[in-house]
């Protein structure tokens, strides 16, 4: 009942062996217990269907993933996984209409799951034989043969998926041998003598047939669109400028790319010249820049294919190498910010620190180390310091540059009660806080202490304004009383909050408003 992809299972193993069983019994005379073996059957191939149905759905619903990442690559399997579940539910519930038909006509107030005439071996070959003139076992006859072929043309070269489906969707009597002058046809053995709840049991088979069979090639369509797909375990990515040298007035162009790796198997490189190192399953080159101007290298890159031959794909970069330039940066920010102690790290490659003459407008500095401590003087928030770089060389004192910073005050903090700074909070949660804090955004690289020195909780209640204040960050019990006494779904207000920083300065602080959940 189930293709290479799905070896058949214990359970199924012993539905096939009752068959074998039940079959051989019909030759007694039909019991009313041999009736309900015929009911235990078919009540186990519906819940092997439950298992399959649920496996079917799990497939459909990867293919659907993995169109939405892939559209084009996976454009064709989710196409034929879309035949494959139309055939199959026309086929399966063609199967049922004629269960349906035999049991409303033995028992018209019965249901498929409880009808009387289960010993009946009249009603499925007078439907499926005699009446219409056989036409309907031919329709049946002829839906399974189609979706037979519509799936084997889905599995070409899968011998064990072709050996499955061609076996349990085969159309061809198990017996052909002659009865009288009249050969023996599938449709004498699936419903000629017969009791109804064995031809139900058949005709439930075929359905697990028809199910089981679609698992399987769904199974193997989705495992081909991966096939020959290079398998990597580690993704990074990487930027790839068109040059690292950018004049003026140009324009930096630079190709954003993922790339893959496999840390279990190494590439190996052809690079005229030069030998890269292997890390991590990346090649490492280095040269030395001792020419200065536009330089280039090209090579290969080499790695093994999933098919065992080896990939050549091909490398260029070109970079520019150029004379010491001076170099002034902030180590936090482009900003000097007033009060603070702004870290500064200014050099000249090529010249040691120690040759370095620094001067700055607006601001006091000392060298720490090689490097320097910046701090703006008070009153020129707004303005700007002017950094001037020069170095003796040659016995002589030469300017190299300078550059103008910008000098800020250091912006507000942020308030937050238990880390939020509005939205939905849970009363309980608001009353496990001890207060209000203030604390830099994620922006400001500075490590600061803003402590807030008070603030006020106000809320509607019963139809009054209520506040109460603090005058440092915790919460009074009055604050505290007020928050018990608001209903979920109210609003409640953190106003006037005061914080100083570093600067001894006052700062007012943005309301904060909560909904209380």
């Amino acid at each position: 009942m189930s293709g290479g992809n799905c070896p058949e299972t214990p359970r199924q193993k012993m539905i096939g062996m009752m068959y074998l069983f039940l079959t051989a019994m019909l030759a007694l005379n039909v019991s009313g217990e041999l009736l309900k073996a015929f009911k235990l059957v078919d009540v186990s191939i519906q819940q092997s269907m439950a298992s399959v149905d649920s496996k079917i759905s799990i497939l459909n619903s990867k293919i659907d993933i993995a169109a939405q990442a892939n559209p084009a690559k996976v454009k064709e399997v989710q196409a034929n996984a879309n035949k494959i579940k139309a055939a199959a539910d026309s086929l399966y519930n063609q199967i049922q209409d004629l269960k349906i038909k035999m049991q409303t006509t033995v028992d018209p107030e019965g249901t498929l799951d409880n009808f009387a005439g289960a010993d009946n071996q009249d009603i499925a070959p007078q439907i499926m034989i005699v009446e219409q003139g056989g036409s309907r076992s031919k329709l049946l006859k002829e839906g399974i043969n189609a979706y037979k072929h519509l799936l084997l043309g889905m599995v070409e070269g899968d011998s064990a998926l072709v050996n499955n489906i061609t076996k349990t969707l085969n159309t061809e009597p198990s017996e052909p041998e002659q009865k009288g002058d009249v050969p023996r046809s599938w449709e004498s053995e699936k419903f000629e003598h017969l009791p109804l709840s064995a031809s139900f049991a058949l005709m439930s088979s075929i359905q697990s047939n028809v199910r089981t069979n679609q698992a399987d090639v769904v199974s193997y369509l989705l495992a081909k669109v991966d096939e020959g797909d290079f398998k990597f375990n580690k993704i990074e990515a990487f930027v790839k400028p068109q040059s690292d040298y950018i004049i003026k007035g140009g324009e930096y162009y630079a190709e954003l790319i993922l790339a893959a790796s496999d840390s279990l198997q190494d590439p190996s490189f052809n690079i005229p010249g030069y030998k890269p190192e292997i890390e991590n399953g990346k090649g490492i080159l280095r040269i030395p820049a001792d020419k200065v101007g536009e330089q280039t290298w090209k090579g290969t890159m080499v790695v093994v294919g999933p098919d065992g031959q080896n990939r050549e794909y091909p490398l260029e970069h070109t970079y520019r190498v150029a004379e010491p330039n001076v170099v002034i940066s902030a180590t936090k920010m482009n900003v000097l910010y007033e009060a603070l102690d702004n870290p500064m790290m200014i050099s000249v490659p090529g010249i040691p620190s120690d040759k370095l003459r620094v001067t700055m407008s607006n601001a006091d500095f000392k060298k720490v180390g090689n490097n320097y401590i910046v701090k703006p003087k008070p009153g020129f928030a707004g303005g700007k310091s002017t950094i001037s770089v020069s170095a003796e060389i040659n016995g002589e004192s030469k300017r190299l540059g300078s550059m103008d910073y910008r000098i800020k005050r250091v912006p507000n903090p942020f308030a937050s009660v238990g880390g939020k700074q509005d939205g939905k909070i849970r009363k309980n949660t608001l009353l496990a806080q001890s207060g209000v804090f203030a604390e830099m955004g994620e922006d400001f690289d500075f490590e600061l202490e803003f402590k807030v020195t008070g603030f006020t909780v106000s809320a509607i209640k019963n139809g009054f304004y209520v506040s109460e204040v603090s005058d440092n960050n915790k919460f009074t019990k009055a604050q505290q009383d007020l928050i018990k006494g608001i209903a979920a779904g109210n609003r409640i207000f953190f106003e006037g909050i005061k914080a100083v920083g570093p600067d001894k300065k006052t700062r007012k602080l943005s309301t904060l408003t909560f909904t209380l959940d």
